[in-house]
């Protein structure tokens, strides 16, 4: 590897790998390089609560992941965000290292074009040049929704985005965030009584940038402050950009009055890459690994890959990775069984009701641990109800078995799948809500 920033690179590609989108959006994505010191990994994971459950669920994946990576086993220590500055401020004398958040710099020079995204790359490129002005045939571009399904380059162009903004205004102050981020911070001053301070970060900022905002519906108090936000930064002619993985119109449960402000500026669609809009992704990735392949290998994995560019670029990685243990270029047969362990169709049914477990967890503001238990209050009653509804609707587990996850009786799942049967016959938002959930799901 060029350096361990390529290795942790890797080694978080493994885990999304071996996890469910959801469940790497939250839990690994968020994660950055810290420090490689002796044979320990360091690791920031940000807030407290994504270093314990890194600690507790999903260390032994990324010690697998190193050492499938590295070539033996290392120590794995987790920081949360006052921890890994500590560590900095007593390491910096003696090591220097970088905090990026990115160990690779996404940006429109490196962003491929072809017809599925040009429109949406030149929306991004005009608000990057432009933050919050009209066009010239008075179309307003504020604020931005860059919408398409997960993999296709929307996260990319809103780091490109900032990384243009930035380099004009070195101290343009500019929020990046997930919309999970942006309703776990809105809780949690609610619930502390420091509203002020959530104001002021998020209405002060120059430009704000929502990552996701899917995860949003159905959260009526998040969706009355984004809406507030929203015009906050229209009429002080700040600019605002938002991604999703649909437009507004299909988020069943958003406010009528959320889809029409976000229909009255720019919506911009990224579709599946053409053919040789992935051939190109894949040479452009080669090009930064400097390395070379023959080209009916890489007509393969762009005949097979076609409707994610980050599974393109994850198949990329996994070959250099063989690359630079073996020293040898990437056989036909090393390819084929790289495609298949990241493209393949069939998700365990264990991975599909983590993913409904999880999607509940954040529709419902229940925690995993909490849906699992015995607990009988309320909202946990009804979080648990509605994800054996779902499992049972998706899943072809029996009724025994839906009761096993939970440590229940199958008539107390059957009772559960009736009961929310019966309240969705009168309650249009719940059932709003579970299409929602089991659209994120199988998505």
């Amino acid at each position: 590897m060029k350096s361990f920033n390529d290795v942790f690179a890797a080694a978080k590609e493994y885990c999304k790998e071996h996890m469910t989108d959801t469940a790497a959006n939250i839990w690994i994505e968020p994660l950055s390089f810290v420090e490689f010191d002796d044979d320990t990994v360091y690791i920031d994971c940000g807030e407290t609560f994504l270093k314990q459950i890194a600690d507790t669920r999903y260390k032994n994946l990324w010690t697998d992941a190193f050492k499938e990576i590295f070539g033996s086993d290392l120590k794995i220590v987790f920081l949360d965000e006052n921890e890994s500055t500590i560590y900095i401020e007593q390491n910096k004398e003696e090591k220097k290292f970088s905090l990026e958040k990115n160990t690779e710099k996404e940006t429109f020079d490196n962003f491929i074009v072809g017809p599925s995204n040009k429109f949406a790359y030149a929306a991004a490129c005009a608000v990057a040049k432009r933050p919050a002005e009209s066009s010239k045939n008075n179309l307003s571009y504020n604020p931005l929704l860059i919408y398409g399904n997960s993999g296709l380059g929307k996260t990319h162009l809103m780091n490109a985005i900032c990384y243009e903004i930035r380099k004009k205004n070195s101290s343009a102050n500019i929020i990046f965030v997930h919309a999970e981020d942006f309703t776990n911070e809105f809780i949690y001053h609610i619930s502390n009584r420091t509203s002020a301070i959530f104001h002021e970060k998020y209405r002060n900022a120059d430009v704000l940038l929502i990552d996701d905002i899917q995860f949003l519906a159905g959260k009526t108090q998040t969706q009355e402050e984004f809406f507030h936000t929203i015009n906050s930064y229209i009429m002080e002619d700040k600019q605002i950009i938002l991604t999703s993985d649909r437009p507004p119109r299909d988020i069943q449960t958003l406010e009528e009055r959320i889809t029409t402000r976000l229909e009255g500026g720019l919506l911009a669609d990224i579709q599946p890459p053409e053919f040789e809009t992935r051939i190109a992704i894949i040479k452009n990735k080669l090009k930064s690994f400097g390395i070379e392949i023959s080209e009916d290998i890489i007509n393969y994995i762009a005949e097979r890959v076609k409707n994610d560019v980050r599974q393109l670029e994850g198949v990329v990685k996994r070959l250099n990775a063989y690359y630079d243990i073996s020293g040898e270029p990437p056989t036909l047969a090393q390819v084929k069984e790289t495609i298949n362990n990241i493209t393949t169709n069939s998700q365990p049914v264990s991975q599909i009701v983590e993913k409904i477990i999880l999607e509940v967890s954040r529709m419902y503001h229940v925690s995993v641990d909490d849906i699992f238990s015995t607990r009988r209050i309320s909202n946990i009653s009804n979080a648990r109800q509605i994800s054996m509804y779902i499992i049972r609707q998706i899943t072809d587990l029996s009724l025994e078995q839906i009761g096993e996850k939970f440590s229940k009786h199958y008539s107390t799942v059957i009772h559960s799948i009736e009961q929310v049967e019966e309240r969705q016959k009168t309650d249009s938002t719940l059932k709003a809500q579970i299409n929602d959930i089991i659209k994120n799901v199988k998505d």
